[in-house]
């Protein structure tokens, strides 16, 4: 049975990680490096650009524009989640998850965790504070929920050996 691992020559068994890895962070990264980039341009152009229903509770509008889509009341945050996703493209390239050095998978795993924080304070907003959902940024949410998920799972079925012989 072929094992479902790629592991560089000469590495230690530590930095094995799953084939799977790489094919299933990659395009959850660019979905989200692509989602935040237009929330991003929305953000600097038009927010009455998004196409978002204004029913009260989804209100696209209310939610980028409001006081709390900007951090320290200057720095967006659609710029934070581009630069989120920008990191986490690079660190989940399939050069990132078959490197040897483990700095990369602890960036990686750090914000992974960094990015699901970040989620949980921005729902909190929105619910508690705002009463407004946006959609788009749901769709940034998910994203990083996915992307937690699959980085959490590669770290945790990474397969353990006993022994290298």
């Amino acid at each position: 049975m072929p094992n479902p691992t790629h592991r560089v020559q000469g590495a230690p068994s530590s930095v094995r990680q799953p084939r799977w890895a790489w094919p299933a962070t990659l395009p959850i990264a660019i979905a989200g490096l692509g989602l935040s980039a237009y929330l991003t341009y929305v953000h600097f152009t038009d927010p009455k650009q998004l196409t978002c229903p204004d029913t009260g509770t989804i209100n696209c509008l209310k939610v980028t524009t409001s006081s709390q889509s900007e951090i320290f009341g200057h720095i967006p945050v659609a710029v934070t989640g581009l630069a989120y996703y920008f990191a986490m493209l690079i660190l989940v390239t399939p050069w990132a998850w078959r490197t040897t050095n483990p700095w990369v998978a602890r960036a990686r795993l750090a914000g992974a965790i960094s990015g699901i924080g970040m989620v949980c304070y921005l729902v909190f907003v929105e619910a508690e504070q705002l009463h407004a959902i946006c959609l788009y940024c749901t769709g940034v949410h998910i994203l990083t929920f996915l992307l937690f998920l699959t980085i959490l799972a590669a770290v945790l079925l990474r397969p353990l050996e006993l022994d290298d012989a």
